[in-house]
């Protein structure tokens, strides 16, 4: 078969996005990793350059690199009924060739980690800096039992709890690697968007109001799922995901998602336990230049 490389402009973000559909039904993922609104994220924009390859009439497989003054990110698609011939690795030199010399340091992302992946990373010198599963949730099954702790009470998202938030949020987190210790407002900033759902969203207040925890939700997804120390393996954090759920369960979802870092093995067994699967897993690697 022959295969022409050739640049893709900002024009072509729905075909990659078509071919992002059909990575996404065999190597399993976010549903939002498809949408055109992400393909665009990561294959337009200011200083984005990227690249396709093309045989029997369409996209085989495509990347992106998004340079940066520190960090370069470059991003690619394979078509998974054209794999085993190369393609990846012909992409990933490419992108290299295209990044070269514009930053420090060179970052790839994938959200689907396939085994052949990670070998190719690594034979190019790179090093896996984190990891994620995600996981998926059928709600349209029974949601097991999961009570909040005795004295316990929850309130949903609004103005006058957002301190109450971003109290459980760092007392949920602040203990834990990487934790970037951001203001309310840098937080908010983060985590609120067009899918954010403040009526899925919950703090839990122990007996004499003190935020314990909280679960902060969008669209068929749980963004972050906390409780602090003293209330870990109480059950808190089970019935703050459990109620969250059957809200999103309510308002007409039928699956729902997350990601558990690879390193938080508790947070894996906890929503194991309520019924989540993982169905691909996110990562990063890095290396440095010159």
């Amino acid at each position: 078969m022959d295969v022409e490389w050739a640049p893709l402009p900002a024009g072509d973000a729905g075909l990659i996005a078509v071919l992002a559909g059909r990575c996404l039904e065999h190597d399993g993922g976010l549903p939002e990793t498809a949408s055109p609104a992400y393909v665009e994220r990561r294959y337009t924009g200011d200083g984005v350059s990227a690249v396709g390859a093309f045989g029997d009439g369409r996209l085989l497989a495509c990347g992106a690199v998004r340079p940066g003054v520190e960090t370069s990110v470059m991003t690619g698609l394979v078509d998974p009924a054209y794999r085993g011939l190369a393609l990846g690795a012909g992409l990933l030199d490419r992108l290299l060739g295209m990044a070269a010399g514009r930053s420090r340091r060179l970052r790839v992302e994938t959200e689907s980690l396939t085994r052949e992946a990670h070998e190719l990373f690594l034979s190019r010198g790179f090093e896996r800096t984190f990891a994620e599963d995600v996981h998926r949730r059928d709600l349209t099954r029974p949601l097991p039992p999961a009570p909040l702790p005795a004295g316990v009470r929850t309130e949903e998202w609004t103005a006058g709890t957002l301190d109450a938030f971003h109290a459980a949020y760092q007392g949920s987190f602040a203990d834990r690697p990487g934790f970037p210790g951001w203001s309310r407002d840098e937080w908010i900033a983060w985590l609120v968007d067009d899918t954010f759902l403040p009526g899925c969203s919950l703090v839990a207040r122990a007996g004499d109001g003190t935020p314990v925890g909280f679960v902060a939700c969008a669209e068929g997804f749980l963004i972050q799922v906390g409780s602090v120390p003293e209330w870990r393996r109480r059950g808190l954090g089970a019935a703050l995901a459990t109620l969250a759920l059957g809200r999103m369960r309510e308002r007409g979802d039928t699956e729902a998602f997350l990601d558990v870092n690879v390193d938080n093995p508790a947070s894996a067994a906890l929503f194991r336990g309520l019924g989540f699967t993982p169905v691909a897993r996110r990562a990063r690697y890095e290396r440095a230049e010159g």
